[in-house]
């Protein structure tokens, strides 16, 4: 008897241990929770954006992305607090941050689902008291600026939104825009943002916002033309808003914003077909104009000059005329020269065959085009393209002699004149025409000359004959 009571007490001893040992635990577990953070992108911004970061209380986490606009986040917390998420940042393949439209923060999900853990009725003659809930308190600040890309001395539009997204009325108590790179001049930050602030302040009122309501401000800001590209490439600012509703809860929100800059260019270059020419002859030019900038460039002007040559005014204006309407026609200039775009023309300038070499042995042609990316930026650039104008040293041949051709001259003397005058009782008298001879060499000895004065001294000798004849046939009286 003895014996069994101990067997009993040992086998009842067991298994109290063994129930002790195997008894069913409380149950608990650490908790790990995620959000989803809904991002809303075009398909453009879908194909580019790849990675993503969050930053919660402080601690930087990284997403998965599971579609082409939702990234799901790993948040080591119990319970996660929308106003606590302080930003939210998008990043192209090259590891630059993008900004992005308003981001939405779902519920939170557990990783794992737990056994729920043993609850105990509670004790009925027990007060059961409850804390009151307070009505959401949240606001949403936003920054979005008309252009990804900006240029050196352009103008870059900022649209400022505060939005009140919680369930009870909001004043907001401050704003801040901080630009946190970027090369923006001091002052010029100020005076751009105390205009924002102003507006923002006068939308809002004294009021503050209802639940739903949204206020928005567009103010431009000017790139200064003589900002350091180099230094800073890029323009990134934090706008923040903060709010306080009437339980002197107090909530904030912010919104980034970075601008890559880009400095318009483009390059030139020509060449001639040949390096001499002729007068008459036409000289052909071969331009290529190139845009290694990241923006689109639009032809402003073209013009050609001459710094050196013999060309008329006339021909230098009919030649820029031409060159300006074959210019302007191309369709790569008239639409916008895009990023990395190239284009070749070529331009023929005829030579007159009345070109003055020696005023202008050496023709240089100046090109000089001016492109803008809009009224306020314009980039010029020139190129100089010489050629020689010269005329070919002809061969130098033997003259051909032609025995028909040649005429014998024969030189003829006109005969002298001599006139004999028979007088009764007188001399006889030979006179020599030397008259005759002296106007030969004073006229020009022509044949017509040479008659001329044979009538005048043939008259003047019949004259003088005819007098003595008379004298013969009445003499004189002698007292």
């Amino acid at each position: 008897m003895t014996h069994n009571i101990q067997r009993f007490v040992a086998v009842f001893t067991i298994l109290m241990f063994l129930s002790t040992l195997f008894g069913v635990p409380t149950a608990k577990a650490d908790t790990t929770t995620f959000r989803y953070i809904q991002v809303n992108l075009t398909d453009e911004e879908s194909e580019t954006l790849y990675e993503s970061s969050l930053v919660y209380e402080g601690i930087t986490y990284y997403g998965v992305r599971e579609s082409a606009d939702v990234w799901r986040f790993m948040i080591d917390a119990e319970v996660v607090d929308d106003s606590l998420i302080d930003l939210i940042t998008l990043y192209d393949a090259e590891g630059v941050p993008y900004t992005f439209s308003p981001h939405t923060v779902t519920e939170a999900y557990p990783v794992e689902v737990e056994e729920p853990p043993v609850v105990t009725e509670p004790d009925p003659s027990e007060e059961v008291t409850t804390e009151p809930t307070l009505p959401k308190l949240a606001v949403k600040a936003i920054n979005i600026a008309a252009v990804d890309r900006a240029v050196v001395g352009g103008e870059i539009s900022y649209t400022f939104i505060v939005e009140n997204t919680g369930d009870t009325p909001m004043t907001v108590t401050e704003f801040s825009h901080e630009y946190v790179s970027g090369d923006i001049d001091h002052q010029s930050i100020e005076s751009f943002n105390q205009h924002v602030f102003d507006r923002l302040h006068e939308l809002i009122g004294e009021d503050g916002l209802l639940p739903g309501e949204r206020v928005e401000v567009t103010e431009v800001l000017a790139i200064q033309i003589g900002y350091s590209f180099d230094a800073h490439p890029e323009i990134g600012s934090v706008f923040r808003v903060t709010g306080v509703d009437e339980f002197d809860r107090v909530v904030t929100s912010e919104s980034q914003q970075i601008i890559l800059l880009q400095t318009p260019d483009f390059t030139v270059n020509a060449t001639v077909e040949k390096a001499t020419v002729q007068p008459g002859e036409p000289v052909r030019y071969t331009y290529t104009i190139t845009n290694p900038s990241r923006v689109t460039l639009f032809l402003a002007k073209t013009v050609l000059t001459w710094p050196s040559g013999a060309l008329t005014k006339e021909e230098q204006h009919l030649a820029n005329q031409r060159f300006a309407e074959l210019v302007e026609a191309i369709p790569a200039f008239r639409d916008g020269l895009g990023p990395e775009e190239e284009v070749t023309f070529s331009f023929e300038l005829p030579l007159l065959t009345s070109y003055d070499m020696r005023a202008g042995a050496e023709l240089i042609q100046r090109a000089t085009f001016t492109f803008e990316v809009d009224e306020g930026i314009a980039v010029t650039h020139s190129v100089d393209v010489p050629v020689a104008v010269k005329q070919p040293v002809p061969v130098k041949e033997e003259p051909k002699q032609d025995a028909n051709k040649q005429k014998t001259e024969v030189k003829t003397t006109p005969p002298a004149v001599t006139v004999v005058v028979k007088e009764s009782g007188a001399k006889r008298v030979e006179h020599i025409d030397e008259a005759d001879s002296y106007a030969q060499g004073v006229l020009p000895m022509t044949g017509e000359a040479d008659d001329l004065w044979h009538v005048m001294l043939g008259t003047l000798l019949f004259a003088s004959g005819l007098l003595l004849l008379i004298r013969r046939n009445h003499p004189s009286t002698k007292p």
